[in-house]
């Protein structure tokens, strides 16, 4: 699903499906490249640390924490230039042929914001 040399289609099927699509996220697969596009706008130093990855036929299921700098706008709050780190992050790709067909994910936004200053 990540290897962006591929084209679109030969990652995601013609019937992707993300149940947890963003505000403003097109609900194909090119969905996926257009929310990390943005997220990476508001936060320029994005990291990911997997903590564990499980693989079964038909899914993989990837348990990471995120970190960045608020640089950019999100979710309508102007940049702070503040931290957040530690940001658990769950994401379910079910997988159909060998392309994605459907995605479900939970980041802990509220933990990002309170981190911001934002709640």
């Amino acid at each position: 699903m990540r290897q962006q040399d591929l084209p679109l289609e030969e990652r995601f099927t013609d019937d992707f499906t993300d149940h947890d699509a963003a505000d403003g996220q097109p609900q194909d697969g090119s969905g996926i490249a257009w929310f990390w596009e943005q997220f990476g706008k508001a936060f320029s130093d994005v990291e990911r640390e997997d903590v564990e990855t499980i693989a079964t036929p038909t899914k993989v299921i990837t348990i990471s924490t995120l970190a960045g700098t608020h640089t950019g706008e999100w979710m309508g709050h102007a940049p702070t230039g503040r931290r957040f780190t530690g940001i658990r992050n769950v994401q379910v790709i079910g997988f159909r042929d060998g392309r994605a067909a459907e995605r479900w994910g939970s980041t802990d936004q509220l933990g990002i914001l309170q981190q911001l200053g934002f709640a």
